[in-house]
């Protein structure tokens, strides 16, 4: 195994990184607006309403990307890359929920049809949609823990859709269908047509295309997610 430094920790290089559509460190100075996009093919990322860095909370590296739930969110510019179509694929993030229900964590192609939205719903726990009709197809088992942070990992791995909270499946279902078509955005902070929004702290967010990282209960990452191929 490989090992890099990247200026916040050592850690294992990633044998996928060439799969990786979006990497977002929320790293930088408190109340910054640059976010930079560390995936092999970086994406231009526009800051809507207050969003910024701040160093109240991390989970790595001194800092996180902050959302205050009032029309809070980022959006990487259109990319094939966020056309996840009918294969697999791995989106996680550390997650610190501050309050509220029915908000939004991220979406690509958002309000399109065939868009998926993942949030946090007003009974409490987690739900991925498709599409602005709302097609639900799960709902968690479980939901945020207020002000701790948690490892969500939602991954499609042959046609099953599974969430994982801190390792642990904590919902699944079947889905076969086609994710957002030729091109999409992708915003973090927001779904739903960028009408719902997170008041939380995200922290190491990956989009990972064609590859579904885990297919069982795993430990969380223990360090940031490196930018070179293992």
């Amino acid at each position: 195994m490989s090992w890099i430094i990247t200026g916040r920790e050592a850690g294992p290089a990633d044998p996928y990184i060439g799969n990786v559509s979006l990497l977002l460190h929320g790293d930088g100075a408190n109340g910054s607006t640059t976010i930079v996009d560390s995936s092999p093919s970086p994406k231009t990322v526009t800051v809507f309403g207050d969003a910024q860095i701040s160093t109240a909370q991390s989970k790595f590296g001194g800092s996180s990307l902050v959302f205050d739930g009032t029309g809070d969110y980022v959006e990487a510019a259109s990319s094939a890359e966020f056309a996840l179509g009918t294969g697999d694929f791995t989106l996680e993030l550390w997650y610190y929920h501050i309050s509220g229900t029915d908000t939004g964590i991220c979406a690509n192609n958002s309000g399109a049809s065939a868009g998926i939205n993942f949030t946090v719903t007003p009974f409490s726990n987690f739900r991925a949609y498709i599409g602005t009709s709302g097609f639900n197809i799960f709902d968690s088992s479980s939901g945020p823990t207020a002000s701790t942070w948690q490892h969500l990992a939602l991954v499609r791995s042959s046609g099953a859709l599974t969430l994982y909270i801190d390792g642990t499946a904590a919902g699944t279902a079947d889905w076969t269908g086609v994710n957002a078509g030729n091109t999409a955005t992708f915003s973090v902070g927001s779904a739903f047509g960028n009408a719902r929004f997170s008041n939380a702290y995200i922290d190491d967010f990956r989009l990972t295309k064609g590859i579904a990282r885990y297919t069982a209960n795993f430990t969380p990452p223990t360090a940031p997610f490196p930018e070179v191929l293992g």
